[in-house]
């Protein structure tokens, strides 16, 4: 009986071994981006310094694509690229300026534009769902007239800065209120009465407030 005992706690062993080494090693774990990629959609509303009375203000839309490239704590550095809604609007030029090249108002274009910004994200402490959102880099911009050759247009790169506060509202999405300035010069116009032509040396300032929305691509 006892041998009947050990012979069948031995099959029963080996049988279990058997099955374990069919099953080989467990998978490994998902692969997790500790930089990930991010996309921000933004709205908001700014005004253009150097429009025309009630003419400069303007709804603001903004996509992003960045990614985080440093970590320390739960605050990060990155980068993110990103293009914006421009608008069109007729420029404050004094009307004796204006009556040297023939006395109507001079309208432009301020085209949708791209930016490279610098990114820093920086929480009050480590219990804290809310953080500090800063932005800092470069945008491309470019003005052009609408309807005469007489004024040039222009084309410059200017100096960009996004800063607010934020909040983290699921594990991989934030959203940011933003100030946002897109810095450049005064319009600086200046009008030649002998050619009649006039000439822009600045793209104008802009400033808005942003609605800022950022949510992980891959975790």
């Amino acid at each position: 009986m006892i041998r009947k005992s050990i012979s069948l706690l031995l099959l029963s062993l080996s049988s279990s071994m058997a099955s374990a080494g069919t099953m080989g090693p467990p998978p490994p774990p998902p692969m997790v981006d500790v930089h990930p990629w991010s996309i921000t959609g933004t709205l908001g509303y700014g005004a253009f310094e150097y429009a025309a009375s009630g003419e400069g203000q303007t709804p603001v839309g903004r996509l992003a694509i960045g990614k985080s490239f440093m970590d320390f704590g739960r605050s990060s550095i990155g980068l993110e690229m990103g293009v914006q809604n421009g608008k069109t609007m007729d420029l404050y030029i004094p009307q004796g300026t204006l009556d040297l090249l023939g006395g109507l108002p001079i309208e432009a274009t301020i085209t949708p534009f791209i930016d490279l910004l610098g990114t820093i994200r920086m929480n009050f402490n480590e219990a804290s769902p809310f953080f500090l959102d800063v932005k800092l880099g470069a945008a491309y911009r470019r003005l052009n007239i609408i309807g005469r050759n007489t004024v040039n247009n222009k084309s410059q790169f200017a100096g960009e800065l996004q800063a607010g506060i934020g909040a983290c509202i699921t594990e991989i999405s934030t959203l940011s209120i933003l100030y946002q300035g897109v810095y450049g010069g005064s319009l600086d116009f200046t009008a030649d009465a002998v050619n009649a032509t006039g000439t822009i040396g600045n793209i104008p300032v802009q400033n808005s407030i942003l609605l800022s929305a950022n949510v992980l691509l891959n975790v």
